[in-house]
């Protein structure tokens, strides 16, 4: 099993807090690409082929997606047939 595949397969089973850098590794995987949003911690990736966006904050101080942030973004997702 890849390291993409691995990632997609937590990310599928998380009911809890994931961590950000591996939602990031896991959208670059997807076709996403982070884009500039011009500062502060608003993030926003826009997948290269359908040009769906999503955003989102980046989590501090801590560096975990809060539970409700995972089950927004797995639903996009699923909706856009990635998952």
């Amino acid at each position: 099993m890849t390291r993409a595949e691995r990632l997609l397969t937590e990310f599928k089973a998380c009911r809890g807090v994931f961590p950000y850098k591996d939602l990031v590794r896991l959208l670059a995987s997807l076709g996403y690409a982070e884009k500039s949003t011009g500062g502060g911690s608003a993030r926003k990736f826009v997948h290269m082929g359908t040009l769906n966006i999503i955003r989102f904050h980046e989590p501090h101080p801590g560096k975990e997606i809060p539970h409700y942030l995972v089950r927004q973004i797995r639903e996009q997702l699923e909706d856009q047939g990635l998952l």
